[in-house]
């Protein structure tokens, strides 16, 4: 395993590579607080960064108030790159462009759509990631589905984009060990019909020793320094 290969898009292969990369305080510094509120009163019960979120259970009586979560403006002004992680995107971007790849770069987020769509992307734009590259970068906000945890929304994403049957390599940038736990046991969960289909785009014999795909999840530290919590090998 080295480094180099599983947080880039250079390498030469058959097929192609997906990265899926959290926004808040993986790409970005963010400052925004989601509101737990009384049902009831409306009052606010207390205010969660976005760690304290990802693992936070309503009890009954409580909802969410994304209200800041859901201003584009408030993340243009407030938001600090994270210039390790920044750099790494834009480098992969670049690489897929001069490669010509069907690679993609997709930001996976907790949140739901934002209020002003050109406002959000300048923010991206500001610091060179190139968001307007279409198909191969996307933002997925997975706080737009009414149901389940944030890990299982993230799953089913995911699961989305391996459908294509054209990613062998495939990594997941994130803040939240939950997410790139989930992201590790994953890889276990692939369908057959996944694994045949991209063993049959990439040209590789039954019973090679060849992994069809490779799993890289990586937790990303306050610093941008990423940590390999699990490499899984697919063959």
């Amino acid at each position: 395993m080295r480094f180099y290969n599983y947080v880039n898009e250079s390498k030469s292969d058959h097929l192609y590579g997906l990265t899926l990369c959290d926004i808040d305080n993986t790409l970005f510094n963010t400052f925004a607080k989601i509101e737990v509120k009384d049902k009831e009163t409306d009052k606010t019960i207390k205010e969660l960064d976005n760690q304290e979120f990802n693992s936070y259970t309503l009890k009954d009586g409580e909802y969410f108030d994304f209200g800041q979560f859901a201003s584009a403006k408030f993340f243009k002004e407030t938001s600090i790159p994270i210039e390790a992680t920044v750099n790494r995107i834009n480098k992969m971007i670049s690489q897929i462009k001069e490669k010509g790849s069907k690679s993609k770069v997709i930001f996976l987020t907790a949140r739901a759509d934002f209020d002003d769509k050109e406002t959000l992307l300048d923010t991206f734009r500001k610091y060179g990631i190139d968001v307007d590259f279409k198909p191969n970068v996307y933002i997925e906000r997975t706080g737009n589905m009414k149901s389940g945890t944030v890990e299982s929304k993230k799953e089913k994403v995911i699961m989305k984009y391996l459908k294509e049957g054209i990613y062998r390599r495939v990594r997941m940038l994130d803040d939240h060990v939950g997410n790139v736990k989930m992201f590790a046991d994953l890889a276990d969960k692939v369908p057959e019909n996944i694994i045949n289909k991209v063993r049959e785009n990439a040209n590789i014999p039954e019973g090679s020793d060849e992994p069809v795909m490779t799993f890289y999840s990586l937790l990303v530290q306050s610093s941008g320094k990423l940590k390999l919590y699990s490499e899984k090998e697919i063959k």
